[in-house]
């Protein structure tokens, strides 16, 4: 085995380590789960396409709580081995990492937006009409989608931006 596949692969285990991390924190923002709800809940999210093993997420949770990104609750059930479920929540530092997280992405959205256009743009000058209007039809819907969706779940930032905006600006020199 060389060195360089050795090294992709531990640079995509650590992708998948962050990914992992980024959507743990993601669901624990939804509500309190224990771990086996936290892995059905990845799976809804990814449709499916991954289910992380309790092998990966348990290891993964106790380390959240080490860096103090989320906080443990135990609550007792009946018929659960040892009596008991393991309940885990985000705890201050987690929803600020979760929201420089979502920050993060959403700085990407631009430069995502910016690749798909000069790839339609490449695409058409090279003589791949057909190609470069289906993946322009494409983005439009997704767009679309996205705006709706910006639109219902953010309305509420414009407001809050120019409150803060307001707030902070001195008088005119």
């Amino acid at each position: 085995m060389s060195s360089t596949y050795n090294s992709q692969e531990g640079s995509r285990s650590n992708i998948i380590r962050e990914s992992l991390r980024q959507l743990v924190l993601r669901v624990l923002a939804e509500r309190p789960y224990h771990g086996y709800e936290i892995m059905n809940r990845i799976e809804e999210i990814t449709n499916g396409v991954w289910r992380p093993a309790p092998g990966t997420l348990y290891p993964l949770l106790d380390q959240l709580k080490r860096e103090g990104l989320i906080r443990v609750e135990r609550m007792d059930r009946k018929g659960v081995k040892g009596g008991r479920r393991i309940v885990y929540a985000l705890t201050e530092d987690g929803w600020r990492r979760l929201a420089d997280i979502m920050f993060e992405k959403a700085r990407k959205v631009d430069y995502l937006i910016y690749y798909i256009i000069e790839g339609c743009r490449i695409l058409r000058e090279n003589g791949f009409e057909g190609e470069a209007a289906r993946v322009c039809a494409e983005a439009r819907k997704a767009v679309e989608k996205f705006k709706e969706a910006l639109k219902q779940s953010c309305s509420f930032a414009e407001v809050k931006v120019e409150a803060v905006s307001s707030q902070t600006a001195g008088p005119p020199p």
